[in-house]
């Protein structure tokens, strides 16, 4: 509780502390995320002794605010605070020259506290009101500009998640009424019982879980907010805030919705993770592809997110369909979210830094940029080696797992289908490595497009802090059989899998020639796609129609608006009329 309290409350310090000037906002800020840091760090020793921890607040809201830690919860919480105490060291140089410096602080140190609450809940209600708090405190940070891209871009955000909060918030209705309660445990038997269908219950969760999670075709907010918010915003909405939906399915997934293998019933579950592989597939060849294609830096690392997460949710479908035989696959699902949070983190704040120096992010623009910024060449490459799954760098590791995953999926069901997913994997581990190598060689390698000649490499701040991110990334990538042994298998140990799959976790054959073969498979496939694109100079155009948003979401907005356009005279709110009729067709939808 106290881990939730202290950023929640301590946004308030923030706010009272810059009364005393810059210097006073900026170090309560730094306190109180150093303060959930080490909170959170005594939280993982105790929790990795073996035994949960759990504390409750009865009276509120008549359910009860409920915090429940397993090992599952402890290290993501970990990882949170430690992301986002080193994106306030960096915010403090980025943000100097930018305006509503304390309201950018305030927002960011609450929203800290609310993403923990997500990840501390020890209910479906709980997750959901801390859920909803972190939707409202990110949109100030997406918003922060208060130019005109940033407010569409908060606004397409906003849209999104509070219809998917309340489509979750009717799932939740469901299950408080049927079992009785919202606890994290098996429900499928029971609400099968109480007559409700499975896949429309599985796609409540899909709708409420997969706009955080940046799944396609719930994404379109990612590509928008990313480029508006400010580089520390950014860095911790793609590799944290988003995390709250994968946090969401793996619960549901691998707790809620889930029947004993020799019962009736686990082809459902059987079905469902091989709905999420195919989610999956789809999320991370789309994203990647439209990576490739676009220039501006933010919006290739905010497609490059949605992407990851399909990696994820490819993995945990793979997990998931297998059952017992599943541990490799929920194994690799859970490393990549770890893996994902420090990478991608790493690589937005390399983009704040370079924006500092030239004022510049759109990759046709750049160019030349190793003469004076060597440095942050050096830990861009960094990155990239984490992101692509460079040998001896954090993403090889979960990368080689979920690889293994599928083909030992395919092995024990012998559908030809998993075999053409594991070729769209590898194929995207290739456009991965094209869209990252685009960056850099654009960037910092490419002739100059304009003068930066007075550009000068980072600051002594953002070495430490690179630094810092850099060792995390080797020692993942170097130690990744111990990062499974003490953050992957203990999360594991209370899922019903076989042995014998927990044993080969525990002596992943990462060295061998086989597993070395796919950074080799990636980078020859990056080198084949970047060189018929120079070749034949072939930018593919993106029409500006030629989105989701505008073939689909602004339509159907437009078509259930059309009656109530004569609202908006009677001085009723006319978005809020919008809202309030999706709410209640929701509720009349799950309960007439």
């Amino acid at each position: 509780m106290l881990i939730t309290a202290v950023p929640l409350v301590g946004s308030a310090i923030v706010w009272w502390s810059a009364r005393r000037g810059e210097a006073g906002r900026t170090l309560a800020a730094n306190l109180v995320c150093l303060l959930t840091l080490l909170l959170s760090l005594v939280q993982f020793f105790v929790v990795q002794k073996g035994q949960a921890i759990g504390w409750s607040i009865p009276w509120v809201l008549a359910f009860g605010l409920k915090w429940r830690v397993d090992h599952f919860s402890a290290v993501f919480a970990l990882i949170v605070s430690l992301v986002w105490f080193l994106a306030t060291l960096f915010s403090k140089e980025y943000m100097a020259h930018e305006e509503n410096q304390t309201r950018f602080s305030v927002a960011s140190v609450f929203t800290l506290g609310s993403t923990l609450g997500v990840f501390l809940a020890g209910d479906l209600f709980s997750l959901f009101l801390f859920f909803e708090l972190m939707t409202f405190a990110a949109y100030l940070l997406v918003v922060h500009a208060e130019n005109k891209p940033a407010v569409e871009a908060g606004s397409v955000y906003l849209y999104m998640s509070v219809i998917g909060g309340l489509v979750l918030l009717g799932a939740i209705f469901i299950i408080q009424h049927n079992m009785g309660h919202t606890e994290f445990v098996p429900m499928l038997d029971g609400l099968l019982a109480a007559g409700y269908n499975p896949w429309l219950l599985l796609g409540v969760v899909i709708a409420g879980f997969g706009v955080k999670a940046g799944m396609v075709p719930l994404h379109i907010w990612l590509p928008q907010a990313h480029p508006v918010a400010p580089a520390p915003a950014s860095a911790l909405l793609s590799a944290l805030m988003i995390k709250t939906g994968a946090y969401g399915f793996f619960r549901f997934l691998t707790v809620v919705f889930t029947s004993p293998q020799g019962s009736g019933l686990f082809y459902l579950q059987e079905s469902f993770g091989y709905v999420f592989i195919w989610i999956g597939t789809i999320t991370m060849l789309g994203g990647a592809l439209m990576a490739l294609v676009h220039s501006p830096m933010k919006r290739v690392l905010a497609y490059s997110s949605i992407s990851q997460m399909g990696y994820i949710l490819f993995s945990l479908g793979t997990g998931v369909m297998l059952g017992q035989d599943g541990a490799v696959g929920l194994a690799g699902a859970w490393l990549h979210m770890i893996n994902h949070a420090f990478y991608k983190s790493f690589l937005f704040m390399l983009a704040g830094a370079i924006y500092l120096r030239t004022d510049e992010l759109d990759l046709n623009k750049l160019g030349g940029l190793v003469r004076f910024m060597p440095k942050a060449f050096l830990f861009f490459l960094i990155a990239a080696a984490g992101i692509t799954g460079v040998p001896g760098f954090n993403g090889y590791g979960s990368k080689v797992l979920i690889h293994e995953a599928i083909l030992h999926a395919y092995h024990l069901k012998g559908w030809e289908s998993l075999l053409w997913l594991e070729r769209a994997f590898v194929f995207t581990g290739g456009l991965t490595a094209a869209y990252i190598s685009k960056i850099w060689l654009q960037a910092f390698l490419a002739k100059p497009k304009a003068d930066y000649s007075q550009v000068k490499d980072i600051s002594r701040s953002q070495v430490g802090i690179f630094t810092v991110y850099s060792v995390i990334l080797l020692c993942l990538g170097v130690g990744a059989q111990g990062a499974i042994n003490k953050l992957v298998l203990p999360v594991l140990v209370g899922f019903d899998l076989k042995a014998a799959d927990l044993a080969h976790l525990q002596h992943v054959p990462f060295w061998t020639g086989h597993e070395l073969m796919g950074p080799v498979t990636s980078y020859g496939i990056a080198l084949t796609v970047l060189a018929v694109l120079a070749l034949f100079r072939f930018k593919p155009p993106v029409p500006s129609w030629l989105s989701v948003e505008k073939i689909v979401y602004r339509p159907l907005c437009s078509l259930l608006s059309r009656p109530l356009r004569q609202q908006e005279r009677t001085g009723f709110g006319f978005d809020l009329v919008i809202v309030g009729v999706i709410f209640f067709a929701v509720l009349a939808f799950f309960f007439l």
